[in-house]
Order: structure tokens, then C-alpha cells, then sequence
């Protein structure tokens, strides 16, 4: 989703302010605004491709305020009541507290009155807004998109981003509907694009009102003009935004129209570097200020619960332009922001001249100054971000432990454990709706079909069988058949297999590889299938349907990473009864249990040193399992289908991140 594409705030209606709650006019927070100095031309954010932004402070919270507010009125009202009961005395008129409480009483009934109408209409706006379905992008068609990040140079390492906010319960209709290709493939780009999908929807169901903002790149029907039409400096030029709104899954999505982020839906992390952090910097300009000037359901959220959610470095200038041009100056003075880290090893590097881009206090610059022995005194994004951001959250247990060593945190570790007090690691979830072999769109047609737990040994046969057909392999049910999906790059440990093929072509197995990267390695994939053809296939390129589709036939999956934050390719797999074998860090070494014979328990094999021996040690032992010991192999199948890797539990544990954001310090 920061993979991810998209920002996510709350869209409430009510928004606290003070100690009651009442409807937030957009032309407050104007006035708001217009009391800082020169705001229109200083505020500033940054963003860039695809970047989510999720405001979760929580309805349960904002709406307990607003009720404390409610029980304050009436205390104050029983107060006047038993002052009347005295009469009149001490210089007061009797009539007088008599009026006074009728006042009070007729404008709270006005108030209440205003607000159930303003829900009714949200409520109707909404409904309108869900029942708009796609009528550009058709689900069933093979959409492929390559992106070559791969081999980037960490020091100018600007590519795209999400980040996200929530904060109050939902009083319309919660109703969930599909979300629409077009918006879900843009946003599904890569793992941080899957949770940029995926996290928002969890929190709305759980009750949090959730938006994701992200930048306008592709052709989308639902959307529909706001009529909000801002202006932002970057670099010295004036750039007018657009806003776009839509109401899906429960969740707003606004999105963010500005001729720099046109045309460039299929290479979103590309350009040079100072024009990818121009992008990123209008981005972030116009997605703090949407909870001010974008109406999602016919009123503006407002400032008065919120919490930012930045996801990764891209988005990561956000806390600090929430507290330099907003918090410093009393404005959002209760807003907070959260920061997670992806991939620590993309940072935004650059040289120090880049700070004059991001439109900070000069006495700002010291934030963003990092010296690392290689490549001396630098301009660092993401060591700013996090050192301003209220709490850090890695996507996975393991990964939070990482980041705090030389090794895995990438010259970042002492900010990291300088900060370890607010750092938490919450494993990812899947999006089940998606990643479902019950239900999955892709298994429908060719050969293929959906399957179960209980009629998993026939559909997973069906599925092997229909992706070797459809690939040109031949069909063996009996012949282990291996998948890897994924980047290619020294990251990914495709080398890894690389080096262990020969060994693996002597093991009567198949081996399909689906990915795009570095090029040397996509002619190595494509080497391979030219030098063994009856075995091996390498799909070069990216396609969602056949992601699915190899996921579904494939016996086994490879994850040889070097490093993986959290991994999601390998949630996927087991959710579909395919075995992981994977080396043992990060969120693998969290989510994949070593198999034990003697307890017949475990979910994959994994290795602890990313080196070609290490590997097929693991790999043998699996393929053993696989032809000796079929009641262990079912076993180990079966027990990853029963896991449940929904985002439930994850979401559950990020509330507990916001509410520590807002309250605990």
C-alpha cells in the first residue's frame, strides 16, 4: 500500500471539537487556516505515485466524546432546573432560568433535528455512490504491468508511496460492495498496493469511518468530481489539484488529479529524481488538507480526530508537515500521525541540496540530514519521518526486531532505537474476498475451479493440471510443480534459484517463475525455458490472473528473500493449500511454521542462511514429504487453509497502535 497507494482518513460527519460535537463547516476550517501566515503558499506535504494516508482515530472514540458532550448538557440543563425550584432571589428575575432552560432546550432539539437530517442525506448519498459499478476495466482481462524498481540506486531512491487516516463510527449504511476493478488493480501494484487495499476495508468494518486518497493515474468510472479544486506551489510553480471522490467497501477514496500524475499508470515509481519528488510533493501538499477542503458525504471531516497513517518514505514528509505548518502553529493540535515501514532499504535519498524541494523551515533541514560511511552526508526522507512521527509500526514481528541492526536496518538503526519506545510490528493480513480459492474469479474458466478445505485433494489436482495446460507443460498430477512470484532481484533471491535449478531439473519437478526486474535476470528466465522446456516456464512481466492461477496449481511455492518485511505471497499460498518454503526472516520467519514430523505440526520448511545449499536442503525435504509421506503432506496443506489470515486481527491491533498515538505518551 507510504504499497501502496492510497491515503485514508475518517470521514465523519460529526467531528469533535472542543468538548461537544457538532457539525464541521469546511468555512471553519478555512478560518482556521487563514490564521497562520502566508498558509496558502507555505503548507506543504509530499507524495508521490501511490500513496495512502488512513485517518483511524476511531467512531467508538469520537462518538464517546461527542456523547460526553450530550451528558453535559443535560447536567448543565438539571443545574437551571433546580435553580428555578428556589424561585426568584439574589437579585434574579424568577421567569428568567425558566426561559433560559427553554432556550437551551429548543436549540438542542434544532440541533438534533439538523443532525438526523444531515445523516439521512449522507445516508442516501452514500447508497447512490456504492450502486455506481465499473464500466471501464473488465475484471476477466489479463492486465500485466512491469515495474522496474529493482535496481535503483538506494541513494536516489524516490519512487511511490501510500499513506492513511480514520476516526469516527460510521452512521450510514454499511453495506459492502465489490471493489471496482479499475480502482483495486491500481491499487493492488505490488504488496504495499494490497494493503493499501485491504487494511482500510478491515477498519471500516470494524466500525472506523476510513478514506484512502491516492493520486488520479488511471481511467476510473467511479469516481465523481467534488468540485474542490485546490493550488499548490512546488519548486516555484503554481500546480492546480482536482479532487475526486468515491464511496466503496465502506471506505471513502479520494483521488488526486494533477496533469504530473497522468500517463504514468503503468510506470508509477518512474522518472528522474527530482521529478518523482515533485510528484510526491504535490501529493502530500493536497492530501493533508483533504480533511479540510474535500466533502465525503456532503461534509468535510475536519481536524478534530484524526490520525495519519504514512506508509513508508514516500509518504513520510507528511508528519513532519503536520507538525511544522500545522501542529507548531496550533492548528491540528490533536491530530497525530503514524509512520510504517515497508521496506526500510528505499529511504528517499538524496543529496542535501534536495531539502529546498520540500518547502520546510531551513531550521527543519537537520531532520533530514543523515551521514552513512558510503555515502557520506545525505538528505534522508525517511529518517525525518520517522523521527517526527508520533508511533512506527513494521509489518511484521520479526521485521520490527531487523530494522534495529546494522545489518537490516540500512543506516537507520539509531533513529529506530532511539525511537523503539512508540516502534510496534503487526504482521500483514490477506484480503480474503480476493484471495479466496472458494470464491476466486480467476479459477472459473480454463480448466480451472474453485475447491475448498473439504474438496481440496480434487480441486487442487483440477487447478495443476489446467495451469500446466495452459503453459504448455506437460501433465503430470504425480510431478512436483514449484511457483515463484515476485520481483526479480538480488531482494527476492532469484540468483538463489538460479543456482539450484540444475539440481532441481535432476529432481523431476516443473518450475513456472512470474516476475519482472532486472534484466539480466529476465533473460535468465527466459534461458531457462528455452534450456528446458518440458520443465520450466518464465512468465517476464506481472499479470494478476495468472498470479492467481500459479498460486492455485502450484504444489509449492519458492521464497528465497534475503530480507521480506512481511511477505504476502506466501499468506496467498497457504490460504490455497500450497506449501511454503522460504528463508526464515522477517514476516517469513513469522507466518511459516517449520514443519515437525514428530508433532505433525507446522505450515512450510524454511532455512535460516540465504545461501543455494541452505535452500535445497529445505526444498528436498519438502519434495520428500511430498512423495513418501503423503498423510504429513496433507496434513501441512490443510493446516495452512485453516489458518485465518484475514486482517481482523491485524486492523485490531492497529487500533490499538492509534488510540497509544492519540493518548498515550
Amino acid at each position: 500500500m507510504g504499497s501502496i497507494g492510497s491515503l485514508t482518513m475518517e470521514s465523519s460527519v460529526l467531528v469533535h471539537n472542543g468538548n461537544h460535537g457538532r457539525p464541521r463547516l469546511p468555512l471553519f476550517a478555512y478560518r482556521l487556516r487563514s490564521s497562520l501566515d502566508s498558509a496558502d503558499s507555505n503548507v506543504s506535504a509530499f507524495g508521490y505515485a501511490k500513496v495512502l494516508f488512513k485517518d483511524v482515530a476511531g467512531a467508538s472514540l469520537c462518538y464517546a466524546r461527542l456523547m460526553s458532550g450530550c451528558r453535559e448538557t443535560r447536567r448543565r440543563s438539571m443545574k437551571r432546573l433546580k435553580a428555578t425550584e428556589k424561585g426568584p432571589g439574589e437579585g434574579e428575575d424568577g421567569d428568567e432560568p425558566v426561559d433560559t432552560l427553554q432556550a437551551a432546550i429548543g436549540k438542542s432539539k434544532k440541533a438534533l433535528a439538523m443532525q438526523r437530517d444531515l445523516m439521512q442525506q449522507i445516508a442516501e448519498r452514500r447508497k447512490l455512490v456504492s450502486s455506481i459499478k465499473s464500466s471501464i476495466i473488465n475484471l476477466e482481462s489479463d492486465e500485466v504491468y512491469t515495474t522496474s524498481d529493482g535496481g535503483k540506486d538506494t541513494n536516489e531512491d524516490y519512487t511511490s508511496s501510500v499513506s492513511s487516516s480514520s476516526n469516527v463510527n460510521s452512521t450510514v449504511d454499511n453495506a459492502l460492495e465489490t471493489l471496482p476493478p479499475a480502482i483495486s488493480q491500481d491499487l493492488g501494484k505490488g504488496g504495499l498496493g494490497d494493503v493499501a487495499g485491504a487494511l482500510p476495508k478491515a477498519l471500516a468494518q470494524r466500525g472506523h469511518r476510513v478514506m484512502v486518497v491516492a493520486p488520479w493515474y488511471g481511467n476510473y468510472a467511479e469516481p465523481q468530481d467534488t468540485g474542490v479544486r485546490k493550488m499548490y506551489r512546488v519548486d516555484g510553480q503554481d500546480m492546480e489539484v482536482i479532487y475526486f471522490q468515491a464511496y466503496i467497501d465502506g471506505v471513502d477514496f479520494v483521488f488526486i488529479d494533477s496533469p504530473v500524475f497522468r500517463h504514468i499508470e503503468n510506470n508509477i515509481y518512474g522518472g528522474n529524481r527530482v521529478d518523482i519528488l515533485k510528484r510526491m510533493v504535490l501529493f502530500c501538499k493536497a492530501a493533508v488538507e483533504v480533511p479540510w477542503h474535500v466533502p465525503c458525504g456532503g461534509v468535510c471531516y475536519g481536524d478534530g480526530n484524526l490520525v495519519f497513517v504514512a506508509n513508508d518514505w514516500h509518504t513520510a514528509l507528511l508528519p513532519v508537515y503536520l507538525k511544522a505548518y500545522y501542529r507548531d502553529h496550533g492548528l491540528m493540535k490533536y491530530t497525530r500521525s503514524i509512520i510504517v515501514i515497508h521496506n526500510i532499504a528505499h529511504q528517499g535519498r538524496g543529496p542535501v541540496d534536495d531539502f529546498s524541494y520540500v518547502d520546510l523551515p531551513l531550521h527543519y533541514v537537520d531532520l533530514f540530514k543523515l551521514y552513512d560511511p558510503v555515502g557520506g552526508e545525505h538528505f534522508n526522507i525517511f529518517a525525518a519521518g520517522l523521527k517526527t512521527a508520533d508511533r512506527i509500526v513494521t509489518v511484521s514481528n520479526g521485521y520490527a526486531q531487523e530494522v534495529k541492526t546494522s545489518e537490516g536496518g540500512w543506516g537507520l538503526h539509531g533513529i529506530i532505537n532511539e525511537n523503539d519506545w512508540k516502534l510496534k510490528g503487526i504482521v500483514n493480513g490477506i484480503d480474503t474476498k480476493e484471495w479466496n480459492p472458494q470464491f476466486d474469479v480467476h479459477l472459473k474458466s480454463d480448466g480451472y475451479t474453485n475447491y475448498s478445505l473439504e474438496t481440496l485433494q480434487s480441486g487442487k489436482a483440477q487447478c495443476k493440471a489446467a495451469l500446466q495446460k495452459e503453459l504448455g507443460l506437460p501433465i503430470h498430477d504425480n510431478v512436483p510443480l514449484i511457483g515463484f512470484i515476485g520481483r526479480l532481484d538480488h531482494q527476492k533471491g532469484v540468483d538463489l534459484i538460479a543456482e539450484a535449478v540444475p539440481w532441481m531439473m535432476g529432481q523431476d519437478v516443473q518450475l513456472i517463475m512470474l516476475g519482472s526486474g532486472r534484466p539480466d535476470l529476465e533473460r535468465m528466465l527466459r534461458q531457462f525455458e528455452s534450456q528446458h522446456h518440458d520443465k520450466i516456464r518464465g512468465w517476464v512481466g506481472f499479470s494478476i490472473k495468472t498470479a492467481h492461477r500459479i498460486t492455485a496449481g502450484s504444489d509449492i511455492l519458492l521464497m528465497p528473500s534475503r530480507f521480506e518485511p512481511c511477505g504476502l505471497n506466501q499468506l496467498y499460498a497457504m490460504s490455497y493449500g500450497t506449501v511454503p518454503v522460504v528463508h526464515a526472516v522477517g514476516g517469513l520467519r513469522d507466518t511459516v511454521q517449520p514443519f515437525d514430523p514428530y508433532n505433525e505440526s507446522g505450515l512450510g520448511w524454511t532455512y535460516d542462511r540465504a545461501e543455494k545449499d541452505k535452500l535445497i536442503h529445505a526444498l528436498g525435504n519438502c519434495l520428500l514429504t511430498y512423495r513418501e509421506y503423503k498423510k504429513s503432506w496433507e496434513g501441512v496443506r490443510r493446516r495452512g487453509m485453516m489458518q485465518d489470515l484475514s486482517w481482523d486481527h491485524a486492523a485490531e491491533i492497529y487500533e490499538d497502535v492509534l488510540v497509544a498515538a492519540k493518548y498515550h505518551w
